[in-house]
């Protein structure tokens, strides 16, 4: 009890390290608020799940199958922000209307953590995150390459949770002695942090994940004792996911752009910094012959400013208008200005939840890119 209590808390406090980090993109990027929406709900799970056995059964126990209906909803709506497609119709409708039937159970037929809820919950969740899966392998091949290895880190931390969301389920596993769902809460909160660090690929939350697991094994090994041993190394486990998370979002690491830019010759060409940095290498080239549809002024004037993004577009309405739609038409998240007569730009798509500071790596290289012929 002592150890899944402490367990519980590690996880909560891992989340809420996790939801402050984000919170400084969610208000400049959908992303991210996707992102502050599911580390809130699960943030509230895990805080009803610590609370359960001080506080009165009934409101708690109808609080948290409350809060866990609508987790694959929230799930569903950020895979179609990485993706950049909407899920199908029918599949919203079946999102949504499972989350508002099943927080109706307990508020009028008192169905609280019965059978039959527990296996429509059970059922419902399967159902929304094959199609999460769906949505997010499916559409792929059809944004930026960052774009992809974020579907893909993001896909393959709903593939390891599942395991251990359906352990979570007394119904179906009643003679577990450990349940999951609390790592299966970690796992998606370290899968979803890597993707403010530049490092939002498959194979780093596999790193991450291979971390916990050292230091789970090592106490596993100086400890005697299964029954005393399995339950602290959960907690070990627990206890690294937090300090990467921590280590994660007050690190205040670079994308590795500026680093790839001291690495430059004095004698690089335009070419080269262009070359230097995934980012910048898989950016969209836009010539002024692309751009014959926006009014020659219009063009000329987005042209006079070195870098256009979300958060820093011309205050002249229609400029700005005009800024978004370059933004939409490249699915770019910033728009580098590499000439001003003719007009012509670089499109990278650097993902919604670098924040600042990789506005001010880009400005870097714009002012570089200006110097040079």
């Amino acid at each position: 009890m002592i150890a899944a209590t402490g367990l519980t808390g590690l996880a909560l406090v891992a989340t809420l390290v996790a939801r402050r980090g984000i919170a400084g993109a969610a208000r400049r990027a959908t992303v991210a608020r996707r992102l502050l929406l599911l580390y809130s709900l699960v943030a509230a799970l895990l805080f009803l799940r610590l609370v359960q056995p001080l506080w009165p059964a009934w409101p708690v126990t109808a609080a948290m199958m409350m809060t866990a209906v609508w987790l694959p909803f929230a799930t569903l709506r950020l895979a179609e922000e990485l993706v950049r497609r909407h899920a199908p119709r029918i599949v919203k409708l079946a999102a949504l209307g499972g989350s508002l039937l099943l927080t109706l159970l307990p508020l009028t037929l008192g169905l609280i953590w019965t059978d039959q809820a527990v296996a429509a919950l059970a059922m419902f969740q399967a159902m929304m995150i094959l199609c999460v899966l769906v949505l997010l392998l499916r559409n792929r091949r059809d944004v930026t390459p960052m774009e992809t290895q974020a579907a893909d880190l993001f896909a393959l931390a709903l593939l390891l949770a599942i395991p251990l969301i359906l352990s979570d389920f007394q119904l179906f596993f009643p003679a577990l002695s450990v349940r999951g769902g609390v790592f299966a809460a970690l796992i998606l909160v370290l899968a979803t942090s890597r993707l403010t660090t530049g490092h939002g690929r498959p194979i780093w939350l596999l790193v991450d994940l291979l971390l916990m697991l050292a230091g789970a094994g090592f106490t596993l090994l100086v400890m005697p004792g299964l029954a005393v041993a399995l339950p602290a190394a959960a907690c070990v486990g627990a206890m690294v996911a937090l300090a990467l998370l921590i280590e994660r979002f007050t690190g205040l690491k670079d994308s590795g752009l500026v680093r790839a830019l001291s690495r430059l010759s004095p004698d690089a060409q335009r070419r080269d910094i262009l070359s230097v940095h995934p980012l910048l290498s898989s950016g969209y080239l836009v010539e002024a012959s692309q751009l014959d549809d926006m009014p020659g002024e219009t063009l000329r004037h987005l042209a006079s400013h070195p870098m256009l993004s979300a958060a820093a577009l011309p205050d002249d309405l229609l400029e700005a208008e005009a800024g978004r739609d370059l933004l939409d038409r490249y699915a770019a998240s910033h728009i580098l200005r590499l000439s001003i007569d003719p007009p012509r730009f670089l499109a990278v798509a650097a993902g919604d939840l670098s924040g600042t500071r990789i506005d001010d790596e880009l400005a870097i290289v714009v002012r570089l890119l200006e110097r040079l012929p």
